[in-house]
């Protein structure tokens, strides 16, 4: 093998998977008497596109030819320094060396021997890296690899500052032995190392790397792999037969970063005797199951252990460890036996509103009197974006801010609440249910004091999360409870970044579920926010050839033209949401075939308006459109490409949510008032006909040219009406 681009469409498959790969030859070629063969493949599990590889090449060659190849040469190009890429925030973050403060994890230069390494194998951190680590568990699933996949033996060098890009430099040593398993079976009568094991010992030399630089868990569950959407380039130059004594391999850090979870992007030089062989630019891992907040939990209680320690009080300190969360079903967790009970109000509707709108002290009492009229505090949405009646049970103790204890809020459905005529679905809009959902928590964070953290007036804003939909709400008059509880906190540098889980019931059965995080910023740091990380490079961009004979579809304004317009225009049990919902003005692009599974593309584009009513909503004093109308436009292009798809249905059938499966959002960034134009990208990614016809999508929305919203896994499911 000489060349190769991989790159990884979804996570690595787990065991009972099936992958089928589809290989394409594209051509031979012949130079002198050597024959080049050129290749590629995609690889599926099921439906789900795994992997690709582009551009391979491979050789058939003489012992002599391979022998005087001339290996890896490299240009002034490859040598040079050159500027990482970081958050902005990072240094906030990084476990770093730096003169302003204790650090949770400090760094230097180091190495390890076998013995070290082999702790590592066993979990055992503090055994390779030191004191600094004791008392820090590590799931099992992040172990560095032993028995036949012990492929490093030691560390030679470690400098967390080194390399191309001033973000670190690790080489890592193996033996090499002519009885090694992995020669002996690859290939009889031309024994060498695989290229994709010389991938995976780059692998587990990251893995050493970003260990040291304190990202560990005890978290089951938590396990390494590729990111999505990042290619991989491969140049091979040169074979490790049975002869080799020792192989390196350097890996120079040039991206890190938490997307939520932490991922490190490197570029990685493997040689063998001395001989520079292989060559990987842009190797990529991520910690999958873990968000970067939650690593720097563990270290920030580990700091405060060790200064309660000095000050002798560590006894209430180390009660703070950070939480292994119940992987169950977070319905099934913590439903309470007496929901649907009628409660009285711990917290009316008064002082809700007095939150969203009114005088903070009003709603939780003195300590926010500041935020009366001297101070802007983060609030609640007003109506008519206000999905929040009352508090009915409070377990946490007001104005200390931790972990732990639940509340449950209530929200009273109206059959006649304007969304339902605004959605002309027959059923509550996903956004009405989310803000529901969520609403809960912003009452909590504030319950809790987190706006007295600062000297500064922070913004509220979600960050994402992960739930699974149960069941449809119809418009009757009944009661949604709520339940919500904080997880996990983490405060650092003007930020503070909570955790919570939450779950929907109605009349004691379980609507909705999931867990998302909010964080508090400063006005400045929201204006320094970069959007997706890697969203470029995962967004589908369709050929001109595609996009030239298509023609812009408008959307008719239908009633009510706002929540509050008494008027409803008919429509079909199939049909898009009217004025005052429908979150997309015209359809920019839409090819059915389109999209990287040929399924189906669609792009919609609406223009900001700086006077629309959800901006005078959410929120008082600090006008920004609500995320969940984010993805209410994503999910309105899909309802679109379903009326497309099926129109013989739309008088006979009506949109259902795709049910029991998990869907994910994130945000990274704000539509403000001062921008011009949103665009929101659709993939379609599984199309069913039958038995009953549905379409699941991912999805991006992007402001003035910038990615800022992800949705994964949404859909909607046509049924009878």
């Amino acid at each position: 093998l000489l060349d190769a681009k991989v790159k990884f469409h979804r996570g690595l498959p787990m065991p009972g998977d099936v992958i089928r790969y589809e290989i394409e030859i594209d051509r031979f070629s012949r130079q002198g008497e050597t024959w080049l063969f050129f290749f590629r493949f995609e690889g599926y599990i099921g439906d789900s596109h795994l992997i690709s590889m582009t551009d391979g090449c491979a050789g058939f060659f003489t012992r002599e030819e391979v022998e005087h190849s001339g290996g890896i040469i490299l240009t002034e190009e490859d040598t040079r320094m050159l500027p990482n890429r970081k958050p902005i925030d990072w240094p906030v973050f990084a476990f770093r060396s730096r003169r302003d403060r204790e650090d949770p994890v400090p760094v230097k230069k180091e190495s390890y021997n076998d013995a070290a390494l082999d702790c590592l194998r066993q979990g055992g951190l503090a055994g390779c890296f030191g004191p600094g680590f004791d008392d820090i568990e590590l799931a099992e699933s992040l172990w560095l690899p032993g028995g036949r996949m012990k492929l490093i033996d030691r560390i030679l060098h470690l400098d967390p500052f080194g390399g191309r890009f001033g973000l670190g430099r690790i080489r890592a040593e193996a033996d090499i032995h002519p009885d090694d398993w992995f020669l002996t079976c690859h290939f009889m009568d031309d024994m060498v190392m695989p290229g994709t094991l010389m991938y995976e010992c780059c692998a587990h030399t990251i893995r050493v790397f970003i260990q040291r630089m304190g990202w560990v868990t005890p978290k089951p569950g938590v396990w390494y792999e590729p990111m999505v959407g990042v290619q991989s380039i491969l140049k091979c130059r040169g074979p490790v037969p049975p002869e080799t004594r020792k192989v390196w391999y350097d890996i120079d850090i040039k991206e890190i970063g938490y997307g939520p979870e932490p991922f490190v992007i490197a570029d990685a030089l493997m040689t063998a005797d001395g001989h520079r062989i292989v060559s990987f630019k842009d190797m990529s891992m991520k910690m999958t199951g873990v968000t970067g907040e939650e690593i720097e939990t563990i270290w920030n209680e580990k700091l405060k252990d060790r200064r309660s320690e000095v000050e002798g009080q560590r006894s209430e300190v180390r009660g703070r460890k950070s939480e292994i969360r119940d992987q169950r079903s977070v319905g099934q967790a913590f439903q309470p036996a007496d929901v649907g009970d009628r409660k009285a109000a711990l917290y009316d509707r008064d002082k809700i509103l007095a939150f969203a709108v009114g005088k903070p002290s009003e709603a939780f009492g003195d300590p926010y009197k500041v935020f009366d009229t001297d101070r802007v505090i983060a609030r609640l949405p007003g109506p008519p974006y206000s999905f929040l009646d009352r508090i009915v049970a409070v377990e946490p103790d007001a104005w200390i801010l931790k972990p732990g204890g639940w509340i449950e809020a209530e929200y009273d459905i109206s059959p006649a609440a304007w969304y339902f005529k605004a959605d002309r679905s027959s059923s509550m809009p996903f956004c009405i249910l989310l803000e529901a959902a969520l609403q809960p928590c912003g009452w909590l964070a504030a319950y809790l004091g987190s706006a007295l953290k600062s000297e500064n007036d922070l913004k509220f804003r979600n960050l994402g999360g992960n739930a699974v939909l149960h069941r449809m709400i119809f418009p009757e008059e009944k009661t949604l409870t709520i339940r919500a509880r904080m997880t996990k906190v983490s405060d650092a540098a003007e930020m503070i970044i909570e955790h919570f889980d939450f779950a929907v019931f109605q009349d004691a059965q379980i609507i909705y579920s999931g867990d998302t995080y909010f964080g508090f910023f400063t006005k400045q740091a929201l204006a320094q926010q970069v959007g997706i990380r890697n969203a470029q490079k995962q967004a589908y961009t369709p050929s001109l050839d595609q996009r030239r004979p298509l023609q812009p579809f408008i959307f008719e304004d239908a009633a009510p033209l706002f929540p509050e317009d008494p008027d409803a225009d008919p429509a079909p049990s199939l049909a898009m949401p009217a004025k005052a919902l429908r979150m997309i003005d015209k359809i920019d692009v839409f090819i059915p075939d389109g999209g990287p599974e040929g399924l189906g593309f669609i792009r919609g584009v609406k223009t900001v308006d700086p006077d629309e009513w959800f901006f005078k909503a959410h929120f008082f004093q600090d006008p920004v459109c609500p995320g969940s109308l984010g993805i209410e436009s994503f999910l309105q292009l899909i309802k679109f490409a379903a009326i497309k798809r099926w129109p013989q249905l739309v008088n006979t059938h009506r949109f259902e949510w795709i049910m029991d499966k998990p869907h994910a959002w994130s945000y990274r960034g704000q539509i403000v008032p001062d921008n011009k134009r949103i665009e929101v990208d659709v993939v379609i990614t599984k199309m069913v006909d039958t038995p009953v016809p549905a379409l699941y999508a991912n999805g991006l929305l992007k402001v003035d040219g910038r990615y800022i919203y992800q949705m994964e896994n949404f859909g909607f499911k046509l049924v009878p009406v």
